[in-house]
């Protein structure tokens, strides 16, 4: 597998993939990717980035239940501030302040009401992440609003999936054999390790040891991927979490028509802690 920081390799179209958000890869991969897809990964993303947190909490279902009850919550992370999300992230991160949480359910639901379209979300992706020119524009795509690759795209989709269809065959092996090559092969990817087919988030746990020691006055942006804080605490575990908020955005696409509206009311809760 290719992978080194030669000149030839940086000038390659592989290397786009260090830097290309994961919705824009999966769009140049499959243009008809569901929204639902879309989404998933740009939140996975942000939390890579530690923009948004997700968690889970115990609370209460409202304010006169007795009983505490668990949810999967959505909470600003420590770059909030200091990051300029792309129009299609502010989906995202306009609903939410560092003085607020959101429960995930309906946190979802109010960002699927806010999306005009399938259409207009997909090309808000394209033209954020500076893809046009790998997209066609003729009379009909424009007329029936179809997004297609052309021969450039067609191009980049080849490589790109040649690429991660590589790391695919060999991250598991990696991870058990070669870790520091996994580890770094993972970085490189950043949120696009999420368009992965067999890394198991279980298996992060075996990249541990080979993380950096990280002191508490560091900043620096390889601490802002792997999900440190899940990585050191061992009572946390992405993986579930990870598979609980796939089955959510599953859920939620049952009830909801992308192009058709909905009536959810958009309810969060003020964290005063």
């Amino acid at each position: 597998m290719q992978f080194n920081s030669d000149q030839k390799f940086k000038n390659s179209n592989a290397y786009r993939l260090s830097e290309l958000k994961p919705a824009g890869t999966k769009l140049i991969l499959d243009p008809k990717a569901e929204p639902t897809e879309l989404l998933k990964l740009t939140l996975l993303d942000l939390t890579l980035k530690q923009v948004l947190t997700i968690k889970k909490a115990q609370l209460k279902s409202h304010a006169r239940d007795p009983h505490l009850r668990q949810y999967i919550i959505v909470e600003t992370g420590k770059n909030f501030a200091k990051y300029n999300p792309s129009s299609y992230e502010k989906y995202f991160t306009d609903l939410i302040d560092e003085n607020s949480y959101y429960k995930l359910r309906p946190y979802l639901r109010a960002i699927f009401k806010n999306i005009p379209s399938e259409y207009t979300y997909k090309k808000e992706i394209v033209r954020d992440l500076k893809l046009k020119s790998n997209f066609k524009s003729d009379f009909f795509s424009i007329v029936f609003s179809w997004l297609k690759t052309n021969t450039k795209g067609n191009n980049l989709k080849t490589d790109f999936q040649n690429h991660l269809n590589q790391v695919d065959d060999q991250i598991v092996s990696l991870i058990e054999n070669k870790p520091k090559k996994a580890l770094e092969l993972i970085l490189f990817l950043q949120g696009n390790i999420f368009l992965l087919k067999n890394l198991k988030f279980e298996l992060l746990e075996k990249l541990r040891s080979f993380l950096p020691t990280q002191s508490k006055d560091e900043d620096d942006f390889l601490y802002d991927l792997l999900w440190f804080d899940y990585i050191y605490d061992p009572e946390l575990s992405f993986s579930d979490l990870f598979s609980d908020i796939s089955e959510m955005f599953d859920s939620v696409d049952d009830y909801f028509d992308f192009d058709g509206g909905g009536d959810w009311s958009g309810e969060y809760d003020f964290d005063f802690d």
